[in-house]
């Protein structure tokens, strides 16, 4: 018996959006799950890729948190695309990647994301992908960086660079859904530096697991323009719908 057919007696693969077991030449994920995926469709945003939805938002090109933010977006990402809304399925799939190991799960997303944003990807040549830095202390406690993860399928499957140590966070940040946009901001724009930057990188390419308020992205890509990159895009597996 292969490893991989003892392995997969051990630990059976399960279906990464409803957890349950993959029966034998299933695929990856459930047909039935699959199915009730929300993806991001067009119309969207031209900067941040987030849905443009509402009446005669389609004859606009970027969505309202990013008019309301050009200032500070132009100065951090150039661009961003995303496969999913953050609901639903893919919202409880993403929180047990995170928080209950499921790191398995990372072959599946990487997958999409080459499928559905590979092209894009290409067309944006990046020197390298960068995953968005966890401090130190939560990826010991979590036992991985699922930014990471996700970077490394990408990279992987298109034979793009990935440098997990071009970023550091310095600081440990709480969770931000309490405070202020201003607050979110000024605390991600202190907690991230750079670490080992190569001089001849002018292109970047994030990756995250989620794009909500955006102040994640602008902070990485704030430090990543001041120190002489050029273009700064970014992927996520899922955007919000709200704004920050």
């Amino acid at each position: 018996m292969g490893n991989n057919k003892f392995l997969d007696l051990l630990y059976p693969p399960r279906c990464p959006l409803c957890g349950e077991i993959l029966a034998s030449g299933e695929g990856k994920v459930h047909e039935k799950c699959y199915e009730k995926l929300l993806w991001v469709r067009e119309p969207i945003c031209k900067r941040c890729g987030k849905p443009m939805i509402g009446s005669g938002v389609d004859v606009r090109e970027f969505c309202q948190d990013c008019l309301r933010n050009r200032h500070r977006h132009g100065k951090s990402f150039d661009q961003g695309r995303a496969l999913w809304i953050y609901e639903g399925d893919i919202q409880k799939s993403v929180l047990d990647f995170k928080y209950k190991g499921m790191k398995a799960y990372a072959d599946f997303y990487g997958s999409e994301a080459v499928r559905v944003w590979g092209e894009w990807i290409r067309r944006k040549h990046p020197d390298v992908l960068v995953p968005v830095p966890l401090h130190a202390r939560k990826k010991r406690i979590r036992g991985f960086n699922q930014a990471e993860l996700l970077a490394k399928v990408i990279g992987k499957k298109m034979d793009l660079t990935v440098r997990n140590d071009i970023l550091l966070r310095n600081r440990w940040t709480e969770p931000q859904k309490s405070i202020s946009g201003q607050e979110r901001r000024h605390n991600l724009t202190k907690s991230i530096e750079i670490d080992n930057l190569p001089i001849d990188i002018r292109r970047v390419m994030l990756i995250d697991d989620i794009y909500t308020t955006g102040s994640t992205m602008e902070a990485c890509g704030r430090i990543l323009k001041e120190n002489g990159v050029e273009e700064v895009d970014f992927l996520t597996l899922c955007i919000g719908l709200g704004t920050g």
